[in-house]
């Protein structure tokens, strides 16, 4: 039994050393952005706007200043917009319409089934609240003539490791992992 536990630990610690190796590999790997957008403005903005019903994409506070190699990301407000830019995929930092930073995507996967079932909590509505959303949702689908549609549903996970600061952007069916230092040396 001493035996069987014994490799499960070393396995385990194994499997940890990997990951942290995985990380430095992941972030050497990703390569800046290397040209810059006409005029500092996201090029598909106004198809989001025209085919959603509000901004499609979260809106990510910050409180630490963000490394990713000679980028640095002052703390504010920015929206995050993950775009598919050349061959390669970024997530764009936006704010105030303007685009302050292209960063690029460390590893990209699908979100697991339920998800944001199982992660974003649901609004406990009074009855009152429950009948008006009726009304207008049965309003909403026989007015509708717009043809905008409801945004992906979508979710920023911030991990804080010893080395890195791992964002993981959740937007529809995809999954974005970002990776910043902690520090600039």
């Amino acid at each position: 039994m001493k035996k069987v536990l014994s490799i499960f630990i070393l396995m385990f610690a194994f499997a940890l050393n990997v990951f942290a190796e995985d990380l430095d590999a992941l972030y050497n790997a990703a390569e800046p952005f290397q040209s810059k957008l006409y005029n500092d403005i996201d090029p598909y903005e106004d198809e989001d706007t025209i085919r959603y019903s509000w901004s499609p994409y979260p809106l990510f506070r910050t409180s630490a200043e963000l490394y990713f190699k000679d980028i640095k990301i002052e703390p504010g407000y920015y929206l995050l917009t993950p775009r598919k830019l050349g061959d390669k995929y970024y997530v764009l930092f936006k704010q105030n319409g303007k685009v302050q930073f292209i960063i690029p995507i460390a590893k990209k996967e699908a979100t697991p089934l339920n998800f944001y079932n199982a992660n974003i909590p649901e609004v406990k509505k009074t009855l009152w609240q429950k009948f008006a959303s009726k009304v207008r949702k049965t309003f909403y689908d026989t007015a509708k003539d717009s043809g905008r549609s409801t945004p992906p549903s979508s979710l920023v996970d911030v991990n804080v490791e010893v080395k890195y600061i791992i964002i993981n952007f959740y937007y529809g069916d995809t999954k974005y992992v970002l990776l910043f230092k902690r520090s600039p040396y």
